[in-house]
């Protein structure tokens, strides 16, 4: 063998090599930023799933400043009754007192119908405060179990919370891990592929990279040309798909199988 054909040969294995890196890089490059997009779409849904777990402990808190407030508004109503009923009694008292004093029969039962009339009014009464007696017991016991349960919402609430921050500080240190490797990545990336490759992100929902298994490419799942099947084997040159136009390889000629041994 002429060195001429040997230095030919030499280069021709030089460039495939070089070719397979690049592919391999960009390879290795989607995948971070499609693992990027993952952490990033993850990171997005934390607001609304913190805002979920505080709706959760205010509904709680809602359900108990509503029972609080029944209890309030029976206490009071009850307290209001009672003084009122006291007041009437009293009057009643005073009205029972002035009968003796009465000396014409028409005032003694102008007077004894006024006084029947309050004391009916009062039984009414009377009986409105039983009623309200017996309702702030349950009224009580409910509002107990509101309070339990905002209690438990707001404990299971401070540890949702807290799985939620270290799931959002993992995801931040996994996003920074993946950054820093693109970083370091796309330093291998001649400008121009990296620009094309960026185009096509762009287009192809985040995807530019597709290998091509058999005669499909796996990014469209469309069939190529046999002569450009042909071609990606070779792995002489960076090609695209002529139905999604992403850059294609195939797999067994960027990741050739290792010889066996010796």
């Amino acid at each position: 063998m002429g060195p001429l054909v040997a230095t030919s040969r030499e280069n021709g294995r030089t460039a495939l090599s070089s070719l397979r890196e690049k592919l391999k890089t960009l390879e290795e490059l989607q995948q971070i930023d499609l693992d990027s997009n993952e952490v990033r779409a993850e990171l997005e849904t934390l607001p609304a799933k913190r805002a979920e777990i505080d709706q959760r402990v205010a509904e709680a808190r809602r359900a108990y400043d509503e029972e609080k407030a029944r209890v309030e508004g029976n206490e009071r109503e009850r307290r209001q009754l009672e003084s009122l009923l006291a007041m009437e009694r009293d009057k009643v008292k005073k009205w029972e007192g002035r009968l003796g004093e009465i000396r014409t029969p028409r005032e003694y039962a102008a007077l004894s119908r006024e006084i029947d009339i309050a004391k009916k009014t009062n039984d009414g009464q009377s009986e409105q405060i039983k009623a309200l007696v017996a309702s702030a017991g349950e009224l009580q016991k409910t509002l107990e179990a509101r309070a339990d349960a905002l209690a438990e919402r707001e404990e299971a609430n401070e540890a949702e919370l807290k799985a939620l921050e270290e799931r959002q500080a993992a995801a931040q240190q996994r996003l920074a891990e993946l950054e820093a490797r693109r970083a370091e990545a796309v330093k291998s990336v001649d400008p121009g592929l990296l620009s094309k490759y960026e185009n096509i992100k762009r287009r192809r929902a985040g995807v530019a990279v597709a290998q091509v298994i058999g005669m499909t490419c796996d990014g469209c799942h469309r069939h190529i040309p046999p002569q450009l099947a042909i071609t990606l084997q070779r792995a002489n040159s960076i090609e695209t798909c002529p139905n999604c136009h992403r850059i294609i390889y195939a797999a067994e000629a960027v990741n050739p199988p290792a010889p066996p041994p010796a």
